[in-house]
């Protein structure tokens, strides 16, 4: 299920995050020259149009023209024009506006119930506090510990994870697995350091080589690596040299972010 089809976006939620801009902006424009700036960051670089015949002269007429403009989007693409408010220098807010958005719009999500929550100025998918927690966490492991390539496949997990309309599942599920053998390596690594011995293994779809380092239990290793050659077989990736049919097949998207959230949690528990 992609992000889209849970918020349908036509309404209650649509509305709330005009509302939320709406107040924001209105808040904070004591000059009346806010919807302005907006509307003319928003035609340059986000709706790419031309500007010449906005009303960049009129601050309420700039406001409607907008609202025009986000009620027209496709619902995708409202998250979209919210990532482009908070990221993007040329949106024309100030830093204060998106303060105030980021410490309300996870807060209107709940209550809307939708499918995704703001992370880093980013919407993810969200199922539950647990599952959001675990992919928030493992990405901060890897970034506390300086494991850039471990970081580049977590990025990159969740980025397909969280693309709109559709998520990429199975591209999400390949830097998953990625990301796991870059952190297995690292902590097997630690151990083989110790001992003098050579470098550790590069293996992906399973972390055994790393079970005494981590010190995971003999009863809990048979469960971990069973998911993780489901995973590695959905991936795309060649299991001992040769493709998996699985890696051709449709991948169900809830599988791909149970996936996904079990190897964030996999990262986690290798790394404590």
């Amino acid at each position: 299920m992609g992000i889209g089809e849970r918020d349908t976006s036509g309404t209650p939620l649509r509305s709330s995050l005009w509302n939320l801009l709406f107040r924001v902006l209105s808040s904070t424009d004591f000059s009346r020259v806010a919807w302005t700036a907006v509307l003319r960051g928003a035609a340059l670089s986000f709706f790419k149009e031309p500007i010449d015949e906005l009303p960049l002269s009129d601050n309420d007429a700039s406001r409607v023209a907008l609202k025009d403009r986000f009620f027209g989007l496709p619902d995708h693409r409202v998250y979209d024009l919210f990532e482009f408010f908070l990221t993007d220098d040329h949106a024309g807010l100030k830093e204060m506006d998106r303060k105030l958005i980021r410490r309300g719009v996870n807060d209107l999500l709940e209550r809307e119930g939708a499918a995704v929550r703001l992370y880093h100025d980013r919407f993810r998918p969200y199922q539950d506090v647990l599952g959001f927690d675990e992919v928030a966490q493992a990405e901060e492991t890897v970034r506390l510990f300086d494991m850039a390539a471990a970081k580049r496949h977590m990025e990159t997990a969740v980025a397909y994870l969280s693309r709109r309309p559709e998520p990429e599942s199975r591209g999400a599920i390949r830097e998953a697995i990625l990301a796991v053998t870059a952190v297995a390596r690292e902590v097997a690594g630690v151990g083989t350091r110790k001992e003098g011995a050579e470098e550790a293994p590069l293996v992906v779809g399973s972390v055994a080589h790393a079970a005494a380092a981590a010190g995971i239990p003999a009863e809990l290793l048979p469960g971990i690596e069973a998911v993780l050659r489901r995973a590695h077989a959905l991936s795309g990736l060649p299991v001992a040299g040769v493709e998996s049919p699985a890696g051709a097949a449709p991948v169900d998207p809830r599988e791909a972010r149970f996936l996904v959230v079990f190897a964030s949690s996999l990262i986690v528990y290798l790394k404590r």
